[in-house]
């Protein structure tokens, strides 16, 4: 009656046999009628809940994230190329179905330039201190040498 290996008073992990009937018929209800479970990407309903700023400020982070992806070389190189072609869209993220604008694109490249930047300012500045402190030890010891 409660199914294969399912006791009244407990069930694997400890709970009530309740619950985890409970548990179990909402997975089976959520998955659908095959078993498989319902991709995310077709509630068309949800879609259109969601205001539209919402719904630019994602696309606008998966611009991000792809962008990033690509990496800060190529996507400079690909807006120069564009720019020069008088291309008001960024078309080399077609293939994930984005199309930033290049002003998002310019927008994008100027933040990684500053991000790329103050990460190698903390190491280039240590560096160059280790050198020149290193160049005073040089002259002292050669100045104790003579």
């Amino acid at each position: 009656m409660l199914g294969p290996g399912l006791r009244p008073d407990t069930t694997k992990t400890g709970r009530g046999w309740t619950a985890f009937a409970f548990s179990r018929l909402l997975r089976r209800h959520k998955r659908g009628r095959d078993g498989e479970a319902e991709p995310a990407g077709l509630d068309f309903a949800a879609e259109q809940i969601l205001p539209a700023i919402v719904l630019r400020a994602r696309d606008d982070a998966r611009c991000r994230r792809a962008l990033a992806r690509l990496g800060y070389v190529k996507v400079r190189r690909q807006y120069a190329l564009y720019k020069r072609e008088g291309q008001t869209t960024y078309l080399a993220l077609e293939h994930v179905h984005l199309a930033p604008s290049m002003d998002f694109v310019r927008d994008w490249l100027a933040e990684e330039r500053k991000r790329i930047v103050l990460a190698t300012r903390w190491p280039f500045l240590m560096t160059m201190l280790v050198t020149i402190v290193a160049g005073i030890v040089f002259a002292a010891v050669a100045r104790v040498l003579e």
